[in-house]
């Protein structure tokens, strides 16, 4: 019995005392996943954020994704994973018109953005590159190239 009282003693307590760390942080975000659509292919934008990230929008002939967001803390965090095929270069980003200088790490396949702002309400995030969607990868050079080569010698075995 005295083993049963110390355990709901036990339980009681761990319920009602606060977490060891405090409350979550407001760098905590959530995960959404955005497909950008374009030129017949299809780019998955990632982000994690402690605010709303409510739409994205693409304008290709500025090499600029803009990010609708609404925001109900003073400091918000993101993490925006952006693929390089979509938008690459020098990126550099806006948070209603005022330049921003967030942490950019990339890889043969992606742009990581880590960025702090202040601010609530409606805020309007952009990201500009400096190249949109490559016509000419590394892909399509080969294929260009096995095409002349082949074109190459069909011509000499005809003229045999």
């Amino acid at each position: 019995m005295k083993i049963l009282g110390l355990l709901v003693l036990v339980f009681v307590i761990i319920m009602l005392l606060p977490p060891a760390f405090g409350a979550i942080s407001e760098k905590t975000g959530l995960k959404k996943e955005f497909t950008i659509k374009t030129s017949g292919y299809d780019f998955e934008v990632e982000t994690v954020a402690n605010f709303e990230i409510n739409d994205v929008k693409l304008n290709k002939d500025d090499k600029k994704l803009a990010f609708d967001i609404t925001s109900s803390l003073e400091n918000n965090f993101a993490e925006i994973q952006i693929p390089i095929n979509l938008i690459d270069g020098d990126l550099t980003l806006f948070v209603n018109g005022e330049e921003i200088f967030p942490q950019i790490r990339k890889n043969d396949k992606i742009s990581f953005i880590v960025l702090e702002f202040n601010g609530t309400g409606h805020n309007t995030l952009e990201i500009i590159g400096t190249t949109y969607l490559p016509e000419f990868s590394s892909v399509t050079l080969l294929v260009i190239g096995a095409a002349f080569s082949a074109m190459f010698v069909s011509r000499k075995f005809r003229k045999l």
